[in-house]
Order: structure tokens, then sequence, then C-alpha cells
């Protein structure tokens, strides 16, 4: 049997909803005309919203999800090459533009995300215990096996320790875990609208906190299933959408099994990953050599976070900053925060520090406090 995918139940941390979400101005299509009459569904509470999504059960889907950002920043394609080439949809692309991708989920097993682009295509595919990604614009795919022991460290998405399953109820967990958050934040529902032409409820999440560059991060919550369609963030410099991810479309029916057998294409370079997190990582030669700074593969060392709620603010230990990012940081003012020297990056959302020492910090937070935290870390 199928685990259902449960909407994850933390919120102790809204930067992560904030960069999950991973996630602009406003996607095209996604949300209904400013004209067409909201959907009439019945009257929730925030708790009882919560408590729909908290109890989601969805097992498969397929659609069509769209990824905008409007940080204020140039376009970044060009950031993500490598030498001969690179993908369009590498991290650095993703902070400019509209991105679209088709996803495919059977349970937790079997995932497929594809993007295109002009010229370009990327896959990455989940199929029982066998990872793989392919990238047209290098003609190289990517092998990785998740081994008894990997499979079982995979964090279980219906269970949660916070929850004593005896005495709570979802409605009491939901209003606990409101208790805890609108200290910090202010929680509301809004008019309901139209996602993909499902009709959603909107779940508004204000910070209270004056230092934070986020105005408000909205969630689109199915009304007929619960699952989150869309997330937007609105910019308080600008008062408009910086960040957007939602779908297009979507479809519950159980996708083909076939459509998450993969087979490397003809002339591509087969390379078997050490790790599952190398196929997250940039880059790679004929050789099938990874371009990498860590045992993870992601380029970064460790990662802590100072400040809490809405100005947590992450610092990465980096080896060295990208080459391709080199001439976009000449541009950034020069600062010194603690004695050390930094670039300081400045976006409609969130603010960003580059040390020379190889330290990156970043966070939704005003530059006077992201200095401050930083500083006495």
């Amino acid at each position: 049997m199928k685990s259902p995918m449960h909407v994850n139940r933390r919120w102790a941390v809204p930067l992560i909803a904030v960069g999950l979400v991973a996630a602009t101005a406003v996607i095209p299509n996604v949300i209904g005309p400013a004209n067409a009459s909201p959907p009439v569904l019945p009257t929730l509470t925030p708790a009882e919203l919560l408590t729909k999504v908290r109890t989601a059960k969805v097992t498969a889907l397929s659609g069509s999800v769209q990824l905008t950002s409007n940080l204020g920043l140039p376009s970044l394609g060009s950031l993500g090459a490598s030498g001969g080439g690179g993908s369009s949809t590498s991290l650095t692309s993703l902070l400019a533009g509209s991105h679209s991708a088709q996803v495919w989920i059977d349970g937790t097993e079997h995932v497929r995300v594809a993007t295109v682009a002009p010229m370009a295509e990327t896959n990455w595919i989940r199929n029982g215990q066998d990872l793989w990604s392919y990238d047209s614009s290098t003609l190289t795919t990517t092998h990785a096996s998740l081994g008894v022991a990997s499979a079982g460290a995979m964090p279980s998405a219906t269970t949660d320790s916070s929850l004593d399953p005896v005495h709570d109820t979802p409605i009491q967990f939901a209003q606990e875990l409101l208790d805890k958050v609108t200290p910090s934040t202010g929680v509301a529902i809004t008019d309901n609208t139209m996602v993909a032409g499902r009709a959603v409820y909107q779940l508004v999440l204000t910070p209270n906190d004056v230092t934070s560059t986020v105005q408000d991060v909205t969630f689109a919550v199915d009304a007929a299933t619960g699952l989150p369609l869309d997330v937007s963030v609105t910019a308080k410099s600008s008062g408009t959408t910086a960040l957007e991810i939602g779908f297009t479309s979507i479809d519950f029916s159980v996708p083909s099994a076939s459509t998450f057998e993969f087979t490397p294409p003809p002339g591509s370079t087969v390379v078997e990953a050490k790790d599952p997190a190398s196929l997250l990582s940039a880059g790679g030669d004929v050789h099938g050599n990874r371009h990498r700074t860590d045992a993870t593969g992601s380029g970064f060392g460790q990662m802590t976070t100072l400040g809490q709620n809405w100005t947590t603010v992450a610092v990465l230990s980096t080896s060295s900053v990208a080459s391709q990012l080199q001439s976009f940081l000449t541009g950034a003012p020069q600062v010194t925060v603690g004695g050390a020297s930094a670039r300081l990056v400045t976006t409609t959302l969130f603010n960003v520090l580059v040390f020379d020492d190889g330290r990156i910090a970043v966070g939704a937070v005003d530059p006077t406090t992201l200095e401050s935290l930083v500083a006495g870390a």
C-alpha cells in the first residue's frame, strides 16, 4: 500500500516556507482572473484549515508546476553554465524569470520531474531504489542506488514526534501549532479563489517582526483534498509577489508505471554516483567526474542558523564562490561584518552576505539585521 503524501507539519522556521518553498511575479494562468466569482466553500477557521492540510491523503498525481522569481536580479541563466554550457535549470537560473516543470508522483518511491527549455531537457527520476538524472545540454546521465540502509533512513512523511495520537486530535494539534506560531505571525484565511481549475482556500501568514523583508506568505489549499497547490511570497519592499510556485494543471489519477522507467538516451555519458546527493550537484565532465567541494556533493559544508522565526538566517560554509558568480559579486558593495570582509547582495526579498573567507549568510531580513546577527555569532 502506498504511503499518503502528508504535508510537512513543522512550521518552526518560516524561512523554510519562504525559501520553499523553496519558492515571484504572479504566475500566469494559475490564480483565476480578478473578475471571476470566487468559489463558495464551507467556512473554516485557520485551525480547521491546518487540520485539512495536515490530514491530506494524496497518493498520486501528475501535473504542470511553474516557478516565477522576481527578486530584482538580472537574468542569471548564463551563470549556471560551466565551460561549454550548462543546464538551464541550474540553481542560479532559477533566481530570475519563470520556469516550468512536469511532475508525476505515485507514492513515495515513484517520482519524476522533467523540465524543458529551448534545446534543453532535464529529468530527475526515482523508480524504487534507483535514482536517475539526465541533462540533455551536457548529454550526461547520472545514476545512484538507494541501499537498504539509505532507504530505511529516509524520513517518513506520515510520522510526527510532536503529535500524541492518544491525547491529541488533529484540531487540537492544529490549535497548539497556531498558539506557537501566532506570537511571531498573523494567521488569516482570505477570499477563496481558483488554482489550476480547482477551488482553494487561501491561508495567509504575516510576520509580526518589522525587520523581516516578507510582507506575507499565501498558501492556496485545495478545498477537496487539502493539498497546497500554490505558495506565493510577497516582498515588503515592493508590495508585489517576489516568489511563487504552484500548479498550473493537476490530475490526481495514478500515472502509468512506464512513466518512471528510464533508459539512458543513446550517446549520453553515464555516471555512477557514489551517493544520491550527487544527482543534484552542478557540473561534470566526460569522464564522469563531478565538480564538488564536500562529501555531500552540494558544494557547501555545514549550515548553521542564527536568529529565530522570521529573522532566521542561514550561514553556509563553502570553500569558494563559483567562478561564474565572481563578476556578479564585483558590483556588490563591500562591507565589514565582525572584522571580516564581505559583499552584500540585496534583492527584493533576500539579503545575502558573501564573505571572503568562504561563508555565505542569507536571510529574509533587512541588511542591518543580517549583519548584526552574523557579527554577534
